[in-house]
């Protein structure tokens, strides 16, 4: 099953006189990842689509062609996927390719066929994906997590130390 929600554009000073409770309806988007469905947002904000892909009993493959005007998904748009739950597969134009947990993937544009499988239904992997306009046809990587060197910042005395992994990135893709 797949289901794709609009989100409009706001106005800066529209929505300072929003109540927390409209702030809410308006930008939290609180099913992400939801067993056996694509669950995606389309924010009229950059063109960019996102959400979550989490495959149970069967593979799930996104298919927006009449939505955006296209022959298939990715004809003019370039996909970011991190799976942020159980291991899974990615299948890429026939190529299938395991997916652990923190493992990401650029798909360029041009790519017809992008199928999410889990190896486990009872642990799914849940993919993560952001899917914006592209101008240019780069390849498509993986981007294991072991071979991405996160960015530490912060400072333990101001409690704001963390890692950030950056994936899609030009010093990692």
């Amino acid at each position: 099953m797949q289901k794709m929600e609009t989100r409009y554009t706001h106005s800066p000073d529209d929505i300072r006189h929003y109540s927390t409770e409209q702030l809410r309806k308006e930008f939290l988007v609180e099913k992400v990842f939801v067993p056996g469905e694509i669950s995606l947002t389309y924010t009229h904000n950059d063109r960019m689509i996102f959400g979550g892909v989490t495959p149970a009993e069967t593979a799930l493959e996104i298919v927006l062609d009449k939505e955006l005007g296209v022959e298939y998904f990715l004809e003019r748009r370039e996909l970011g996927v991190i799976n942020i739950g159980g291991p899974g597969y990615i299948e890429i134009d026939g190529k299938k390719e395991e997916m652990k947990k923190q493992d990401g993937y650029y798909i360029g544009k041009e790519t017809r066929h992008v199928v999410f499988s889990s190896v486990d239904p009872e642990n799914p992997a849940k993919f993560y994906i952001s899917c914006v306009p592209a101008h240019h046809k780069y390849p498509n990587v993986k981007i294991s997590i072991d071979k991405i060197k996160p960015m530490e910042t912060g400072e333990p005395l101001t409690l704001n130390e963390r890692k950030i992994y950056q994936y899609i990135h030009p010093n990692v893709v």
